[in-house]
């Protein structure tokens, strides 16, 4: 169309030039045209991302992988998984085959520009992801499709926020490596255009970050640290890690969230206890380019022991990357 195009504006200045007594411009050969710059493609999500109702291949091209666009549901009383208030939608991943044992795919789901874990709900129709690696897993046909209807539930005020899944196939095998993002909008409210975090990261020193301020590199922040209740007699605390993927393409390597953390509490930086719950380390799964994943960690202190703030350590397979420190929230 480029070549077309060229040709075209040629002739008329050809027919110009005529008028005005001169000889035509000599047009180039179509073999030797030049070719045009091409015009920036606008992308409504990085380079690498789909959006729901795309599908990719993975595992070598012998699957696809169409996960649908969100659409709001009604939970039954039967419904696991789903927080009191919360809104809950449901979306069918297709998956397409040329072989026969169905591919299992583990998939990290999350909402907001702040990528906070979204809940994961089973309910009647709503059967979730199958476990594909067991001694009777599900077949497909070669060449078949196989339909898989996932819960997805977010608080009440996040409707219209985008909701981000991750999802890394493996088989029998092991991981296959293939990493794909998907994003759009949980439905019940028009998509919100200023989802996006835009951190504004502090001057890199060796003192500790203030709680909300935001490291340069890697970039996280470590903040809404607070009492939320006592447990055994001892006082619990949460607080938010939340990390996120400078890269502005969805390539090797991948960001993963695999960060461990340390609290410490009085002047003497006495180390507090990690509740299992919150395991005390984010989870595993990637993070897509140009977001942030947001995980939440649990803490208590000793019997009798209080603390106005503490200091946060944040770890990476051993070594430490980031210091923060504040007051606990009310």
């Amino acid at each position: 169309m480029r070549k077309a195009g060229w040709i075209v504006l040629g002739a008329v200045a050809g027919l110009a030039t005529g008028c005005a007594g001169s000889p035509p411009a000599k047009q180039r050969p179509a073999g030797d045209s030049k070719p045009q710059p091409s015009q920036p493609v606008k992308r409504d999500l990085p380079e690498g991302m789909h959006k729901l109702g795309e599908g990719v291949t993975t595992e070598e091209g012998t699957w696809r992988l169409t996960p649908s666009v969100l659409t709001m549901v009604t939970p039954s009383s039967r419904a696991k998984g789903l927080p009191r208030g919360w809104r809950a939608a449901k979306m069918t991943w297709t998956l397409t085959s040329e072989v026969q044992q169905l591919l299992d795919v583990s998939s990290t789901v999350r909402y907001g520009a702040m990528g906070r874990p979204a809940a994961v709900f089973t309910d009647s129709g709503i059967e979730g992801i199958p476990d594909a690696i067991s001694d009777d897993p599900p077949r497909v046909k070669p060449g078949g499709a196989y339909a898989l209807t996932v819960g997805v539930a977010v608080p009440a005020d996040a409707a219209g926020e985008p909701v981000t899944i991750t999802t890394r196939p493996s088989t029998l095998f092991g991981d296959t490596g293939d990493v794909d993002f998907f994003e759009g909008p949980f439905p019940g409210a028009a998509a919100r255009k200023d989802s996006l975090l835009h951190p504004r990261p502090a001057p890199d020193t060796r003192k500790a970050l203030a709680f909300g301020q935001w490291k340069a590199d890697p970039q996280m922040t470590v903040d809404h640290v607070r009492q939320d209740g006592t447990a055994g007699g001892r006082a619990t605390f949460s607080g938010e890690l939340t990390v996120r993927n400078a890269a502005a393409v969805a390539d090797l390597p991948y960001t993963p969230m695999k960060k461990s953390l340390r609290v410490y509490y009085g002047d003497e930086l006495k180390e507090a206890e990690l509740i299992p719950s919150g395991t005390g380390s984010a989870d595993t799964g990637f993070i897509a380019p140009q977001r942030a994943a947001t995980h939440t960690f649990h803490f208590s202190l000793p019997k009798g022991a209080k603390a106005e703030s503490v200091t946060v350590e944040v770890t990476d397979l051993g070594n430490a990357e980031a210091t923060f420190e504040g007051k606990i929230a009310d």
